[in-house]
């Protein structure tokens, strides 16, 4: 049975069918927040977004459809959490100890990373669209020649995009502003 004829059958008050719908889901959240935020709180993100969900599913109209909806839920869900992670990284870390270098290993978890490194390749993106692209494309593995084709650009005006790029990059994860 597909996902829009168990949300139909659950509307209406079955709740097998309910059920199968909030499994359904939940295994999905779980997988789509473990590869955004890492696997200590994902099972919490995608509890909320189901729980989210399932308060609001029966009375709300769902203009893009309902499996859209319902990601969209999870998206804000996982936002909200990498806002609050950030906000309270940045509060309760005194200035000295939030170096780089002096922290160890183990207060700085793989995900906190992934978040910033997301974080800042947003930035760069917005202020220009070009040098995310290209660091995009690197880290794909493409080729020089190919990365200058698909965007139409000479070799020398590629590296001169790189460079800034990554300078750009390393600014964001260094300081959290691009200059």
């Amino acid at each position: 049975m597909d996902i829009n004829q168990l949300l139909t059958r659950a509307r209406a008050g079955d709740e097998e069918a309910e059920k199968a719908l909030f499994q359904y889901l939940v295994v999905r959240f779980r997988l789509l927040a473990k590869r955004r935020i890492g696997v200590e709180d994902s099972e919490d993100i995608a509890q909320e977004a189901c729980l989210t969900v399932l308060e609001k599913y029966k009375n709300e109209t769902f203009t893009s459809g309902f499996e859209a909806w319902t990601y969209g839920v999870l998206k804000m869900k996982i936002g909200n959490y990498i806002q609050g992670t950030l906000h309270k990284r940045k509060h309760s870390v005194p200035a000295a100890e939030s170096h780089p270098k002096l922290r160890t290993e183990s207060e700085e978890p793989a995900h906190d990373l992934k978040i910033a490194l997301i974080l800042c390749l947003r930035k760069i993106t917005k202020q220009n669209p070009l040098y995310a692209r290209v660091l995009n494309f690197v880290h794909q593995g493409y080729k020089t020649d190919e990365i200058c084709q698909r965007l139409g650009v000479t070799p020398n005006h590629y590296y001169v995009i790189l460079n800034r790029g990554r300078k750009m990059l390393e600014t964001c994860l260094e300081k959290g502003e691009i200059s």
